[in-house]
Order: structure tokens, then sequence, then C-alpha cells
């Protein structure tokens, strides 16, 4: 497609970065926006943001890594190459969560609340984000004779893979998925049962997107584990963690009340 957006110079301006960058300044302004309104500081969220951020990448890319071990142990300068694409989203979460909880405890800020506006958030970065892989043409299906399937250029990951044949735009199947995510969160805000619920509803959806979109979308043989994929394990695991949450925070505000 075109991972190269454009050019200045021998400096490459990539397509992914840019909607990764897009996605998340979509985010943080979505948060920030609901900090305002109540009344907490929009500083902090900034801040906040930055070290999702930073997070999510470190730990995308260590998964992504560790995915494809051989390959950088051949190629041990590539490690630091985030440019090019290959982030695993997983890999963010499991490094974004546990370093946001600790930034919102150091500024006692409330830890639930603020995770309500994140779960949307999230969802929207996303969906710019899956722009970028496509573009990259990274992160991409398995072969289809669907009206809707493309073909990748030469030099994309998925070329090398399949050449010209077409095949499933898994990065669009997920992207829409997660902007309908996006408004559907929006929508049933005000009719939330506890705080902490829209944050919980983002996980269950969102993995279960990746889940569902996983059967679509090719790995290499050693990221498959009987019939899944390891993302598909992971996305089980989020789900199941994600409804427990929720009947935990459930359970708290009933006891709260009573």
């Amino acid at each position: 497609m075109y991972p190269v957006l454009f050019r200045i110079g021998s400096l490459e301006i990539r397509t992914w970065g840019i909607f990764v960058l897009l996605g998340f300044i979509a985010g943080i302004y979505y948060v920030a926006k609901k900090a305002e309104r109540a009344s907490l500081k929009k500083d902090d969220i900034y801040d906040l943001g930055f070290w999702i951020l930073v997070s999510a990448i470190v730990g995308s890319r260590l998964f992504y890594i560790l995915y494809h071990l051989s390959y950088f142990k051949e190629h041990p300068l590539e490690t630091l190459a985030v440019w090019n694409g290959g982030l695993v989203f997983f890999g963010g979460v499991v490094f974004a969560i546990p370093t946001a909880i600790i930034f919102m405890k150091k500024k006692n800020m409330n830890l639930w609340k603020v995770a309500d506006w994140i779960g949307p958030a999230f969802a929207l970065g996303m969906f710019f984000g899956r722009w970028g892989c496509f573009f990259n043409g990274c992160c991409f299906g398995t072969p289809c004779t669907l009206p809707w399937c493309v073909a990748f250029k030469p030099g994309s990951p998925a070329f090398e893979v399949y050449g010209l044949l077409k095949v499933h735009p898994t990065q669009l199947y997920e992207s829409f998925a997660n902007l309908i995510i996006f408004f559907f969160l929006t929508r049933i805000e005000r009719f939330k049962p506890f705080t902490g619920f829209i944050f919980v509803t983002y996980i269950f959806l969102g993995a279960l997107t990746r889940f569902l979109d996983d059967f679509l979308r090719y790995y290499e043989p050693g990221n498959i584990i009987g019939p899944f994929s390891l993302n598909q394990y992971i996305s089980l695991a989020l789900m199941v963690g994600a409804v427990i949450t929720g009947v935990v925070l459930k359970n708290r505000k009933r006891s709260a009340g009573s």
C-alpha cells in the first residue's frame, strides 16, 4: 500500500507512525475533554497519556520481538525500528494498564472513573492505528476472493508471504469494529450500572473483536497453538478477566450501598 507517506530529503515519514500518532492524539483529546468536564487537571491527563503511550510502545514491541525471536536474533539492530511497524496490541495493553494504575494512584486520581474514559479512547485509537497497519501492509489476513479483499504491493510484509494474491483486510475489520465499539461505549455511558463498567466492557469487546478477527488473520506456524493463535488465547483470558472484574466491581457497589 503506502508505507511511506512522504519524504523530506532522506527522512521518511511513515504512514503507520502518522496514524498511530493520530490515534494517540484523538484518544488523549477525548480523555482530556472528559477530565475538563469533571474539573480534573488536564495536565495530569496529558502526563498520563504520555506514560501510557511510552509503556504501550515498549510492551507491544517487546511482544512482537518475542513472537519473531528467531528473526531478531539474526537482525538485532532492527529491534528498535518501530517506525517500520511491528507492534503487538496485547503487549501494549499488558504494559500500559499497570503503568496507568501506578500513575493514577500517585496522582490520587479516581482509578475506575478515569478508566471509564480510557476505554473509549483506546477504541478510538485502535480505529486510527489499524489504518496505519493497513497502509504498512502488516497484520494482514489470509487469502480470499471476496469483493473487498486486497492485494498488497511489493515490499510489504503481506507481499512477502502471499505476493499479489488478494487477502482479507483484517486491519480494517478490526479498525471499523473498534469505531463501532467507541460509539457504543459513548452511547451507553450514561446508563452504566457502576464505575468501571465502560472500561471492562471495552476490554471484553476489544478482546472479542481480536479473537474473531484472528480467524482470518495470517500467522506464522509458531504462533498457532492447537486451534487458536497465541493472541486468541490472550483474548480469551482478557474476556474472562473483564467479566470477573465487572462482577467484583458490581458486588463492591452493592455492598457499599447496603
